[in-house]
């Protein structure tokens, strides 16, 4: 996801951070940026004014620490909202936005369009705002992420432990997400908090320390802005001494296919 193509017909590869538009009448796009944006009131303004002008609806959050939007409207609207949030914010390889696409019908599209200035991307623990712009732990992609698990299926679990610690995997969808569908692994204890909404993460990560103390997580999550959030807050858990994950602990990650301790993404998308 290093480069950008100038064809915005050309089909997504990994080396493009221009997705493809496909011939649909409407689309409706879901992301999420990482980025410092140094007046969130003006960006929520310029975005508001620009959704207005192409007519799309949907929610869009904005932050000092980034952006993250679920948007619909006409296909060529997308396109050009696409082109304009890549140009000014520019991201860099490493944060290559993750844009995703999906035909609607004209019965599908959001009615109303909120943008908002808030304080997280998503909320997570509004007493001390948590902004995955540092500490955020590694993202794995799809392949690594499999790797990991399938490594961790022929471990013999007589040995004694070693290096790499044993893995864990988190689930940090709410509970009815997980309830639809869910990755599991031999060897590797899945983790599913009952979770009505990601708020409620922090007050179930401290009740559940213990379960992470001395292992690797490796997490998932819908779209990856969860997992985000919850590396950062796993992070700052061990910095308190409570071995919640990262180094040492239990490696903190994730990204588009996961988080190994961190980052997110779809586990696998």
């Amino acid at each position: 996801k290093s480069t950008r193509s100038t064809n915005s017909s050309a089909p997504i590869t990994t080396e493009s951070t221009e997705p493809h538009v496909s011939p649909a009448e409407f689309l409706s796009v879901t992301y999420y940026h990482v980025a410092a944006i140094l007046d969130p009131a003006d960006e929520a303004s310029r975005q508001r004014r620009l959704c207005d002008s192409l007519c799309l609806g949907g929610r869009l959050r904005v932050c000092a620490h980034g952006l993250n939007g679920a948007l619909t409207g006409g296909a060529e609207a997308v396109r050009q909202y696409i082109e304009w949030v890549e140009e000014r914010h520019e991201p860099r390889p490493q944060r290559a936005i993750d844009w995703k696409l999906a035909p609607v019908s004209g019965s599908e599209l959001f009615v109303g369009l909120s943008v908002r200035e808030t304080a997280e991307l998503v909320t997570l623990s509004p007493g001390s705002p948590i902004s995955p712009l540092e500490h955020t732990a590694p993202h794995v992609s799809p392949a690594d992420f499999h790797r990991l698990l399938e490594e961790e299926a022929v471990r013999d679990p007589s040995a004694p432990a070693g290096n790499p610690p044993p893995l864990v995997l988190l689930d940090v969808r709410n509970g009815y997400e997980s309830a639809i569908g869910r990755f599991e692994a031999p060897n590797v204890a899945t983790l599913r908090p009952p979770l009505r909404q990601f708020s409620e993460l922090p007050r179930w990560l401290e009740a559940n320390v213990h379960v992470l103390r001395g292992r690797r997580v490796l997490m998932y999550c819908t779209g990856g802005v969860r997992c985000e959030a919850a590396s950062v807050l796993l992070r700052q858990m061990r910095a308190r001494g409570g071995e919640g994950g990262g180094e040492g602990g239990g490696e903190e990650g994730g990204g588009d296919g996961g988080s190994e301790a961190g980052g997110g993404g779809g586990g696998g998308r």
